[in-house]
């Protein structure tokens, strides 16, 4: 479309292109624009005639870019971030455009005289109302509304970041949740809702639900939101509002007089426990705002360990997230069915049939989702933060397991020369996010080599001095499990368990012996067999 300079509306007139008698507008520097066939021109003026072809997507409505004199938006604002007017239901509307990831645009939100609200096009694909503008930054403002979005941004010259929710408080953090991603690339969250109850209670729950630190409350003073202050002639208001913003830090500091009445209670075994019955005994099972390391040699069964676990949680009915850095989803959830068969299905394919592995899956999932992290390789350590926060906060994993550091250590070789201060990084952070989302994570290590012939896989004993690359693997960590191959029978498929570790109950030493079958793929409690065995700690 020509560009139009800030104009008002004169009077309805026919329109010569399609022949309409009232659907084009006649604005008073001249211009006309048809919002029947979405044609434009100034011939009266003896300018070019253009045409407005309309949006690719057939659902979306045509519309043209105006100066909104009742909000004080200016034609630049509003065609900065695709908002129009146009005819919708024989009655004048004005439209909200969305992009999906793509930056495609895909829906349109239509606003009535009264107020009324609807959407035309994919709603399923709308992102934040904005977001195509801006990929990441030092700052971000969300607002409640698209007006309210326009109007921060016209405050601050249409330069800065500013976008807002696609349906106001009631499910502004179920938008931002979906919009994760596009989120963590801006350093600082600037939440600008409405001045009302509701507006700030969305906004306290959506910097909760945001990392520690990001999240910023906006206070608009006297002013119920950015497009009174604007309208009011106030843009300062709005600039120091955003500059004021107040960071948001979550609820936490009690007295001690607060803890009388429960001091005196015994904590009760976690409802998660691990599929093992002596591991239990000791540990008193999975306890959230728990880090556990897995700790084991090379081919002694880490990942057919962690695969039981989650099964066990997932079947419990708790939430659960996979990332398990050393195989592809596809064989992860293989093994998840495998053990819901009981068949060694990615190993022996002719033990079963499609259908029928097809059917175990349905069951599998029929009351619950479990998620995996489909890697491609990549293991940056923000990225693996990231889908962790992302497990949590918008798909409600409480227990996450990840297989594992090594991998993560190894991705960033060359980036840190020290392997230890690396491991320190990496693990000090992974605690962080376990106290801050208040999730069990589950972290698998490797071992070094022991010294002398007989290596892990042979039947040497784990110990935390083995653990690879750092201390901080061990101290950071609430619970430590060793697995190691009986020395008497190495090829025999039984497992030692060893708790190396227990912050909960200070219990350590033999945690039973467990058996492997080929056939079913199952990693189980042997028989009758939870013998102690000598180890060192």
């Amino acid at each position: 479309m020509t560009e139009l300079i800030e104009s008002d509306f004169v009077a309805h007139v026919p329109c010569e292109t399609c022949g309409s008698k009232d659907n084009a507008a006649l604005y008073d520097d001249g211009h006309t624009y048809c919002f029947g066939c979405a044609a434009y021109g100034k011939e009266e003026f003896g300018y070019e005639r253009t045409i407005s072809k309309a949006p690719p997507n057939r659902d979306l409505i045509p519309g043209e870019h105006l100066h909104l004199a009742s909000r004080k938006l200016s034609e630049a604002t509003c065609r900065k971030f695709d908002y129009s007017v146009g005819k919708h239901g024989g009655q004048m509307v004005q439209l909200a455009t969305y992009r999906d990831k793509n930056g495609q645009r895909c829906a349109q939100k239509v606003r009535t005289k009264d107020k009324k609200f609807s959407i035309v096009g994919d709603a399923k694909a709308m992102t934040l109302f904005g977001s195509h503008l801006w990929s990441n930054g030092n700052k971000l403002v969300i607002t409640e509304g698209e007006i309210d979005c326009m109007s921060v941004s016209q405050a601050q010259g249409n330069k800065w970041p500013t976008v807002s929710v696609p349906n106001g408080s009631q499910s502004a953090k179920k938008a931002l949740m979906n919009n994760y991603d596009y989120l963590c690339g801006f350093k600082e969250i600037i939440l600008m809702f409405d001045n009302d109850k509701a507006g700030q209670e969305a906004a306290l729950e959506c910097a909760e639900a945001l990392p520690i630190g990001m999240a910023k409350i906006a206070n608009l003073g006297s002013y119920k939101d950015a497009s009174e202050a604007l309208v009011d002639g106030n843009a300062k208001a709005i600039m120091d509002a955003i500059w004021q913003a107040r960071e948001y830090r979550p609820d936490g500091i009690v007295s001690a007089s607060d803890l009388r009445e429960t001091i005196g209670e015994q904590e009760a075994v976690s409802p998660i426990q691990y599929p093992y019955q002596r591991l239990n005994e000791i540990t008193k099972g999975l306890r959230l705002g728990s880090l556990v390391t897995i700790a084991a040699g090379s081919g002694v069964g880490k990942s057919t360990f962690v695969r039981e676990i989650a099964y066990h949680v997932h079947m419990g009915g708790f939430q659960i997230g996979m990332l398990m850095l050393e195989e592809t989803t596809k064989r992860t959830a293989q093994g998840m069915v495998g053990l819901h068969m009981s068949k060694n299905i990615s190993v022996d394919p002719d033990c079963t049939t499609k259908e029928e592995i097809e059917a175990s899956f349905d069951n599998l999932v029929k009351d619950r989702q479990f998620y995996l992290f489909d890697h491609f390789g990549s293991t940056d350590i923000d990225i693996i933060l990231n889908r962790i926060r992302y497990m949590n906060k918008a798909l409600g994993a409480e227990v996450i397991f990840l297989d594992h550091i090594s991998i993560l250590v190894s991705g960033l070789t060359g980036q840190v020369s020290d392997e230890r201060r690396l491991v320190d990084d990496i693990m000090n952070r992974l605690r962080v996010l376990v106290q801050e989302l208040n999730i069990c994570l589950i972290v698998v290590s490797h071992l070094r080599r022991p010294q002398g012939d007989t290596g892990h896989e042979g039947g040497a004993k784990v110990s935390l001095s083995q653990l690879r690359g750092s201390h901080a693997i061990a101290q950071l960590a609430d619970c430590c499990i060793g697995i190691q191959v009986d020395p008497d029978e190495p090829t025999a498929g039984l497992r030692n368990l060893v708790v190396l570790k227990n912050r909960h109950t200070g219990e350590v030493g033999a945690a039973g012996v467990l058996e492997y079958s080929q056939s079913t793929g199952r990693l189980k409690d042997a028989e009758g067999n939870f013998d102690a065995f000598d180890a060192p700690f």
